[in-house]
């Protein structure tokens, strides 16, 4: 939700993750620094106005790590305890990023990709979620990811096959994929 048009600061978006990852919306912002106009001059011709795009979430996907059992299926894919609430404040300038404020970000949740079937039969160091071909891409919250867990299942078994505990930082505009 972007911040209300009597907001006399720079504008913001109050952002939430969706808990289903198919249904995700990555988040992007645009800024044109400034556009100058010559007032004197009788021109016909708009000022040029330049946007420079940038992605504000991190995208994490996965891929084939040393060892990954072969020829299994992964049938669900969760991310554990990442927050999935904050406030992105928009750039001011088109050479920076906004900002998410750590103050924020809220609700630790669970994120699932589910009902997938795919296939580890692959070459070590494959995508296999989160390439161009699928809608296996997590578009998260920049945070800390101390106490954040991924955990895989395989073949429609109920437990993970994995649980791995993430650490280091999602920042934006990147994307970060874990070899499991």
């Amino acid at each position: 939700q972007l911040s209300p048009s009597t907001y006399a600061g720079t504008p913001y978006v109050d952002f939430e993750v969706e808990p289903n990852v198919t249904n995700q919306k990555d988040l992007m912002t645009a800024c044109s620094g400034n556009v100058h106009t010559d007032i004197g001059a009788m021109s016909a011709t708009a000022p040029r106005t330049d946007l420079t795009f940038r992605h504000a979430l991190t995208a994490v996907r996965f891929k084939v790590g040393q060892n990954l059992s072969y020829s299994k299926h992964i049938t669900k894919v969760e991310i554990v305890g990442a927050k999935s609430k904050g406030k992105y404040t928009l750039p001011t300038d088109k050479n920076h990023t906004g900002a998410w404020d750590a103050s924020t970000l809220s609700t630790p949740a669970t994120f699932t990709l589910n009902g997938v079937s795919v296939s580890t039969s692959e070459a070590v160091n494959n995508v296999i979620m989160g390439h161009n071909q699928d809608n296996y891409v997590f578009y998260m919250i920049p945070q800390p990811l101390a106490g954040i867990q991924v955990k895989v299942y395989f073949d429609n078994v109920p437990t993970p096959a994995i649980t791995a505990n993430l650490t280091g930082t999602w920042k934006p505009g990147t994307t970060k994929t874990y070899a499991l």
